[in-house]
């Protein structure tokens, strides 16, 4: 797993955070900060082709899957890329951590056979 910021101003957000290969494992505090806001999820399961992923984004610096309960979970469907977009911002306080299941549970710790892609633009 590797990530990786870009940071350049812009009117709507000042972070691109990418995150490539998340998994049941939680990624936490992804955005190294502790507040912000949320625009846009670019979610990446085109290697996962027979079955649809759950994508878990915890306001917490620190998330265990199963255990801590996701402030936005959204469904991504096998061999798709799928964009969400808050046109306002989805607030945090605590930072990012971010996983992902392919059980609808959010107690589910079952991760995707091959691991999921996501992009975030954010404001940190």
């Amino acid at each position: 797993m590797a990530s990786y910021q870009i940071t350049s101003p812009s009117a709507l957000a000042d972070e691109l955070v990418c995150v490539i290969g998340i998994g049941a494992g939680s990624e936490n505090n992804i955005t190294a900060s502790s507040a912000g806001r949320i625009y846009v999820l670019e979610a990446d399961n085109t290697k996962n082709t027979n079955f649809g992923i759950y994508i878990n984004i915890a306001d917490a610096a620190s998330a265990t899957a199963g255990t801590t309960n996701p402030v936005i979970r959204v469904f991504v469907p096998g061999a798709e890329k799928t964009s969400f977009v808050w046109p306002h911002g989805h607030a945090y306080s605590s930072g990012i951590s971010v996983w992902a299941t392919t059980d609808e549970a959010t107690s589910s710790t079952s991760g995707p056979t091959n691991n999921v892609d996501i992009k975030l633009v954010v404001t940190a």
